[in-house]
């Protein structure tokens, strides 16, 4: 089965937001509330009374008031002591930059209804960070997904259907079969993965989508299934001797890698910390080689040494004039 939403973390987001609005259109009507953050006119009274228990303190004055009177038989809105929270939220250029980033990434993986309510939201980040001069610096890379393979996962996901794909494993060379109750779809180290309770292993797997050959809406809806849900700081992978790697040398800045990613210490050389780092694929090795600005160095594989220079290269003549 589907995951529910979030609720709580959408309402104290929502709740950041509504006390300002209320602030600068005092005696607001509640169903033009509603209509303005696209919720009932229900959740905003619910949303209102909760608003009641929050403020600096505990005692009248301290806390927000709402006009309980105004509310039940006008049907509008006026609230009090409030002003701990009249400034509306504002992003900086970083903050802007990373949302850019991080919609950018997850409409790689969205489909369907979910593209237009993404690039409304990307539409206007962009032209908000535009304005700070930093949209450009934003390059996000997933791996291109079959249409529709992830149209059909995520339709099934969003139905609570149980799927069957046929999965391709790289480093066995084959493809199987396999009955699988969808969980959700997010994006890591470049790539959009399934976490779905796969039949065939009685257990929880994750199942890179651009490794998914076909797929399939059994019609059937999918179980419950009493397991652990996996972090997303676990390892997603299990390495093999055909999980791409390479073998870096870190500097101190970047000895946090060490911390985010799958890596095998090989100890002190030269006053850098080596290890062997895997990731996804080459190109998504060679770009964090490239993100972390001259602190990673590749001792091997040659290939991938090579490729960092001359992508490194190309990006300096850019400057050029």
């Amino acid at each position: 089965m589907t995951r529910p939403a979030n609720r709580s973390a959408q309402q104290v987001v929502r709740m950041l937001a509504l006390v300002p609005y209320l602030q600068g259109n005092d005696g607001v009507p509640v169903r033009e509330v509603a209509r303005e953050f696209g919720v009932t006119p229900k959740q905003i009274r619910d949303d209102l009374r909760l608003l009641m228990f929050t403020g600096v303190g505990e005692y009248a004055g301290e806390l927000i008031d709402v006009d309980l009177a105004a509310l039940e038989v006008d049907d509008v809105i006026h609230i009090r002591d409030a002003e701990f929270l009249s400034r509306p939220l504002r992003l900086t250029a970083d903050e802007g930059v990373a949302l850019v980033a991080a919609l950018r990434t997850l409409r790689a993986s969205a489909s369907g209804s979910q593209l237009p309510i993404v690039d409304a939201a990307l539409a206007k980040l962009e032209t908000a960070v535009a304005a700070e001069g930093a949209v450009e610096a934003v390059d996000v890379h997933v791996a291109d997904v079959d249409p529709a393979v992830r149209d059909t996962v995520a339709a099934a996901l969003a139905d609570g259907h149980r799927l069957e794909i046929d999965y391709a494993t790289d480093s066995r060379d084959d493809v199987t079969t396999r009955e699988v109750d969808p969980q959700r779809l997010f994006t890591r180290q470049g790539h959009t993965y399934l976490e779905a309770y796969c039949l065939r292993a009685d257990d929880v797997r994750f199942f890179r989508l651009d490794r998914v050959v076909r797929a399939a809406d059994t019609g059937r809806l999918a179980q419950r299934h009493d397991t652990t849900s996996r972090d997303l700081g676990d390892d997603l992978f299990e390495v093999g001797e055909q999980t791409p790697s390479a073998v870096l040398d870190l500097d101190p800045a970047a000895h946090w890698l060490t911390e985010y990613y799958t890596v095998e210490e090989l100890g002190d050389v030269d006053g850098r910390r080596r290890v062997r780092l895997y990731g996804g694929d080459e190109a998504w090795l060679r770009r964090l080689v490239l993100r972390n600005g001259g602190t990673v160095h590749v001792v091997e594989p040659a290939t991938l040494r090579v490729q960092v220079l001359d992508t490194a290269r190309s990006a300096l003549a850019a400057y050029d004039g």
